[in-house]
Order: C-alpha cells, then sequence, then structure tokens
C-alpha cells in the first residue's frame, strides 16, 4: 500500500511540474508573431501602369531572383512608342 501511495505523489509531482512548465512556456509562445506579405504591390505610386513620352510603363511586383536575393517592384517599360500618348509626362512623387 505504501509503494502505491509513494507512486501517485510521485505521479502528481511530475504532472504538476510539466503544468508549470507548459503555463510558463505559453506566455512567450504568444510573443512570436508571424508575418505573411505577398509581393509588394503596395507600393507603386502611380496605379499598375502609366504612360510617359510615348511610352508604356507597367509595375512588376518583386520576386525572388537568382542566388535567393529579393528583387523588389520596380516599373519597366513596355511597347513601343505611342504618338498618342507623346505629350504625357510622368512626374515622380
Amino acid at each position: 500500500m505504501r509503494t502505491i501511495y509513494t507512486m501517485k505523489t510521485k505521479l502528481t509531482i511530475l504532472t504538476m511540474s510539466l503544468l508549470s512548465v507548459c503555463l510558463l512556456i505559453q506566455p512567450s509562445a504568444k510573443a512570436i508573431g508571424l508575418n505573411i506579405e505577398v509581393g509588394d504591390r503596395g507600393f507603386y505610386t502611380d496605379g499598375p501602369r502609366y504612360w510617359d513620352s510615348g511610352y508604356e510603363w507597367v509595375w512588376v511586383p518583386g520576386s525572388w531572383g537568382d542566388h535567393h536575393k529579393w528583387l523588389h517592384g520596380r516599373y519597366e517599360r513596355r511597347g513601343e512608342f505611342r504618338r498618342e500618348h507623346a505629350g504625357e509626362h510622368h512626374h515622380p512623387h
């Protein structure tokens, strides 16, 4: 009978110890944040495209380049010169 009482006491102490450790770990786990961002489309200032001096400029979102280096989003010139947009000028902000 004494052996059973001693085992129950040890099991109770072990259980209480594990619960206290879990309670101590929980607040630090809440401090960990997770932030997931998809591309960097929110940074364009003139919309996804604009015309400047007859050329169309299109927003290209950021992506992973060679050697795992992040390439930031940027505007790239697309297409050929269009006379009907030759008078439009872009003023960077």
